[in-house]
């Protein structure tokens, strides 16, 4: 059965959430964030105290600096206009979108625009990139690279990209890496390819409760180039001494034994998918299937500002995928409370832009 269909993924439904109150939706976020505690820390002064509670405005009042503070402020949700309740329904409606969540769902049914559903997605990305566990990975680790982003477009001209080149630009192989100056000629389709990053992906292998195999955390860079010396620092930073890594057969990972001492086993994609002693990285490609039809079908491509959110984001898909709708949404909302103003999106509309990649070069 699907994760999707299993009874644990409708224990919590959007019907649920637009019945309840205003009132109710507030104590879902005041508990998420304070707690049952009478005392909690100022978010501007952090001092812990019982402050004073407004309760025709649901605010507090801080006893040590005056600072008027609510349940969002100094939040991913700071500054917020929507109401509790849409909130929570954007949340939700994030968190069952297996396929990843476009914002284009929420203007008919919440009554906002593409923009606020926008902004409100990107903060929860942005919250899970940063809360991303970075613990090292061990026991069997699969890894490997996606070339994503600045894919060229085909040729004006019909007779300069034959049947062979145009299947592998949409398979996204060779010739959506590197266009072909015989086919690609156009300046355009080489400016686009200033905008190609690569997603660096190592997944940890797990026995799931079924008896199979799966992923149950991963762990995304983005880099400019594969290239052993970007690659390397970060395959020693992301896995443990005793792990055991899985690749293909790429030349970024040649040197990981002699230079990171750890045991690493390789599968020939050109000959198989997989060898007969089981020699693999599907978790890693499988990954890769999952942002690629996210990146052409749901989101209709994704931009290199934000490409760190997006892997981030089916990353923590990919780790999640078991837990129960609720757990997922009480971790997710808590992970949310706990986390200082976006970066990217705190004041994106009077034109605040996110003024760096996290690209490791």
């Amino acid at each position: 059965m699907h994760y999707t269909r299993q009874k644990v993924s409708r224990l919590l439904t959007l019907l649920m959430l637009a019945t309840i109150t205003e009132e109710e939706c507030w104590e879902i976020f005041r508990r998420s964030r304070f707690g049952d505690e009478a005392e909690f820390a100022c978010p501007e002064c952090k001092v812990v105290d019982k402050h004073g509670f407004i309760k025709t405005r649901r605010q507090w009042t801080c006893k040590n600096c005056d600072y008027r503070f609510s349940v969002t402020s100094g939040t991913a949700f700071h500054h917020r206009k929507l109401s509790f309740k849409k909130l929570l329904i954007i949340l939700l409606s994030f968190i069952n979108a297996a396929q990843g969540a476009n914002a284009n769902f929420l203007p008919s049914q919440l009554g906002i625009t593409y923009k606020t559903g926008f902004l409100n997605y990107g903060k929860i990305r942005e919250v899970i990139f940063e809360t991303m566990n970075h613990e090292p990975l061990t026991g069997i680790v699969h890894t490997d690279c996606l070339h994503i982003c600045g894919k060229p477009r085909r040729s004006n001209v019909r007779k300069s990209s034959d049947s062979f080149v145009i299947n592998n630009k949409l398979r996204a192989r060779k010739d959506g890496i590197v266009p072909d100056q015989k086919t690609h000629p156009e300046p355009w389709n080489l400016e686009k390819l200033k905008n190609r990053r690569i997603v660096l992906v190592m997944s940890q292998l797990a026995l799931n409760d079924d008896g199979a195999y799966g992923s149950n955390r991963t762990i995304t860079y983005i880099i400019r180039s594969e290239k052993s010396q970007v690659i390397l620092p970060l395959i020693n930073k992301a896995v443990s001494n005793d792990a055991i890594v899985m690749s293909d057969f790429g030349s970024a990972f040649n040197m990981i034994t002699p230079a990171l001492g750890l045991t690493h086993l390789r599968v020939n994609h050109s000959v198989q998918y997989q060898d007969e002693l089981g020699v693999n990285n599907n978790q890693a490609e499988s990954f890769f299937s999952r942002i690629r039809r996210a990146e052409y079908g749901t989101y209709n491509g994704i931009s290199k500002n934000y490409l760190a959110f997006y892997a981030a984001e089916f990353a923590y898909r990919n780790d999640s995928k078991y837990e129960g709708v609720n757990e997922r949404f009480d971790n997710l909302l808590t992970r949310i409370l706990k986390r200082e103003p976006s970066k990217a999106f705190c004041g994106y509309s009077q034109g605040n832009r996110l003024g760096f990649e996290y690209c490791h070069e």
